[in-house]
């Protein structure tokens, strides 16, 4: 077990470079609408608007509100846990105090997702798995899920499918050798959003990393979990879908004739643990 308390304790500054491409497709052209077509969806806007064509053009494709800032390495510790944990343990993170590193991208950056209520007590919009531990080193994944509010005036809004970014320290000399927070480079990795319109979106990337200390090109690691393993804890933690017990369609149907039972059949639109979808 390790106690990871007070361990980014030192007063070195760490510089993060902050990367936001612009979008690369959307489904529906909605970051590349004509002209005509703006102005068609403003005149039906519910109260009268001073925006521009090119205003808008620029809403989703903003750029980082801060390409390099400057934290501190006790500003880190936020994604260490409070109590001894085992490689392998989760635990949630304070979304709140997240933001301030998500705000270099966009001043709007929040955790409330009006248009899907209120998540339950027990659940957060953050956590953190620790992947690998050594005797010297310690790599922890984290994850969180964010909306950034680009232009309140025309309900112009940005929501990650997720960010997900893990952090290498050197727990020994309480120093900070990797730090990295990204969006997935997927398909189809965020949903946008403007005069009450919806489109999902790719950004080819998006991403805060630091330019501190190089990550050790090879560590000894003494206990650890794969990447693929993180990941399935955090979506075993996120989402109650990943309890279910998926069965093949060969074998459902293979099922429902020896037990004389039918097939009920969902069709999806996109994955269920993409936000963007």
């Amino acid at each position: 077990m390790m106690d990871f308390s007070n361990t980014l304790s030192g007063t070195a500054s760490v510089q993060v470079e902050a990367h936001w491409d612009p979008i690369e497709s959307t489904s529906n052209n909605l970051h590349r609408t004509t002209e005509e077509k703006f102005n068609r969806a403003k005149a039906q806007w519910r109260e009268p608007l001073d925006v521009t064509w090119e205003q808008w053009l620029k809403v989703f494709n903003p750029g980082p509100a801060h390409p390099l800032k400057h934290y501190s390495t006790p500003d880190f510790q936020i994604f260490l846990p409070s109590l001894t944990v085992n490689v392998g343990d989760i635990w949630d993170l304070d979304p709140e105090r997240m933001l301030r590193f998500l705000r270099q991208f966009h001043p709007s950056a929040t955790i409330k997702f009006p248009r899907y209520g209120a998540l339950p007590a027990d659940q957060t919009e953050a956590k953190a798995c620790l992947r690998a531990l050594s005797s010297e080193y310690a790599d922890i994944f984290f994850r969180i899920h964010v909306r950034f509010m680009l232009d309140a005036s025309i309900d112009a809004y940005l929501m990650p499918a997720q960010f997900a970014g893990h952090l290498v320290i050197n727990h020994d000399s309480g120093t900070i050798c990797q730090w990295t927070l990204s969006l997935p480079n997927l398909n189809s990795n965020v949903g946008i959003g403007a005069f009450g319109t919806h489109d999902i979106a790719f950004i080819p990337r998006m991403e805060l990393c630091s330019l501190s200390e190089t990550r050790p090109e090879s560590i000894a690691w003494e206990a650890a979990i794969t990447e693929e393993e993180a990941n399935k804890i955090f979506q075993r933690a996120f989402y109650k879908f990943a309890e279910i017990e998926w069965t093949p369609i060969e074998n459902a149907v293979k099922l429902s004739k020896a037990t004389n039972r039918p097939i009920h059949a969902v069709l999806l639109f996109g994955v269920l643990d993409d936000e963007s979808c």
